[in-house]
């Protein structure tokens, strides 16, 4: 079970991201499912997991086309609130031709997620919940209920704002980005042994094409990325997403930590080989 973002990505690959020219001109679009939780549990449906997903869209057809999509994809919606009074969120990205790097252009969605009332019926018999910080209220009492129930929780933690740390102590796979280190006021290792000694649990820090470095056993460990040849790689958008989503497959699946970071790094280098977080999803 996934609660979090879900949004429509309308992906743009221009030639170079940085360019502050008045126009830029786009090679290619694309358009489908995004956010954070709803890229992961379309990962872990793909590799076999029953998937629910945990959010709220607008009541119009972006939302209709984002959720059919996502049901073609394997993911269960039926928890999904429909929201008349707001708008399904769309995400522009930007995909640079050349590196695949992606900037994200987003709007604040605060004040809507503070107004949406999401079931939680469900969370004490899920075998993983993952939560990526979003609706955070109802991300609260799902992760106490999780650690009620012995339900192990992941959590996709894309910066450190005080929602997100009312959330660790619950969580026991923090999955987050270097940003996050950065936010947290410490580098990637302190940042682990910090995570793990104040909340307990087995944290991770995702560094891209550079792997990641996960904290077992009293000390911190590398996983290795997956190479990607150049003339394969096509974008970056929703790697992250991908490997939190193989990630908790792998522990549905009764894996242990290692061989589920392993299987989370294989998805998230596949992922990079398509347009759009769900283009390449492993199954």
């Amino acid at each position: 079970m996934g609660l979090g973002l879900c949004v429509r990505d309308e992906l743009f690959v221009v030639d170079d991201i940085r360019s502050t020219a008045g126009r830029t001109r786009y090679r290619q679009r694309a358009v489908g499912p995004g956010g954070m939780v709803s890229t992961a549990l379309a990962q872990a449906a793909a590799l076999g997991c029953a998937a629910q997903l945990v959010t709220a869209v607008g009541r119009d057809r972006e939302g209709e086309e984002t959720l059919r999509e996502l049901r073609r994809l394997g993911v269960d919606t039926r928890r999904v609130v429909r929201d008349p009074s707001h708008p399904t969120t769309t995400s522009v990205v930007l995909v640079d031709a050349k590196s695949a790097e992606r900037r994200f252009l987003l709007p604040d969605r605060s004040r809507h997620e503070r107004g949406v009332e999401l079931s939680l019926a469900g969370v004490a018999r899920a075998q993983v919940l993952l939560v990526d910080g979003h609706y955070p209220v109802p991300a609260l009492a799902a992760v106490r209920r999780a650690r009620e129930a012995g339900v192990p929780v992941v959590g996709d933690f894309a910066d450190a704002r005080p929602g997100i740390r009312r959330l660790l102590p619950y969580v026991d796979f923090p999955i987050v980005p270097e940003e996050f280190c950065a936010e947290w006021g410490a580098d990637a290792r302190a940042t682990l042994q910090q995570l793990a000694s104040r909340f307990g649990g087995q944290p991770v820090v995702t560094q891209g094409a550079r792997g990641a470095l996960a904290w077992a056993d009293g000390r911190v460990r590398r996983v290795p990325a997956r190479r990607v040849p150049r003339r394969a790689l096509r974008d970056t958008t929703g790697a992250g997403d991908v490997f939190h989503g193989a990630f908790a497959a792998g522990l549905s699946f009764g894996r242990g930590v290692p061989e589920a970071l392993q299987l989370a790094a294989r998805a998230a280098a596949k992922a990079c080989t398509a347009l759009g977080g769900t283009g390449h999803l492993p199954r």
